[in-house]
């Protein structure tokens, strides 16, 4: 599980090398809508890295919805989705969730 501790943002690295930020705001949005993703935060680094599928957000041009696909997760396959924010010189995660299918266009 995640420790609520403020230790300023997590960078990651997306499929093309470009940094992604998790403040500590967004993540504790994560974990109070999406609770069960305190135990998946471990796998957003994979997925922003080598993401199965990337998708266009619908509504919000600047926004894609990384998913890469997990067999394991409660028992059956799940996709572990992270929806990002591209920014000036870098990308920052709005939410994560778990799907079991793929959304936007």
């Amino acid at each position: 599980m995640v420790s609520s501790e403020e230790n300023g943002p997590r960078r990651f690295v997306d499929e093309r090398e470009n940094e992604v930020r998790l403040s500590d705001e967004r993540l504790r949005h994560i974990l109070r809508r999406h609770p069960e993703m305190a135990y998946q935060v471990h796998r957003f680094a994979e997925t922003l890295a080598e993401p199965d599928t990337i998708a266009l957000s619908r509504t919000r041009s600047a926004v894609r919805l990384c998913y890469r696909l997990y067999p394991d997760l409660r028992g059956r396959n799940r996709y572990v989705c992270i929806v990002v924010k591209q920014e000036r010189g870098y990308s920052c995660i709005l939410t994560a969730y778990l799907d079991r299918r793929i959304k936007g266009k």
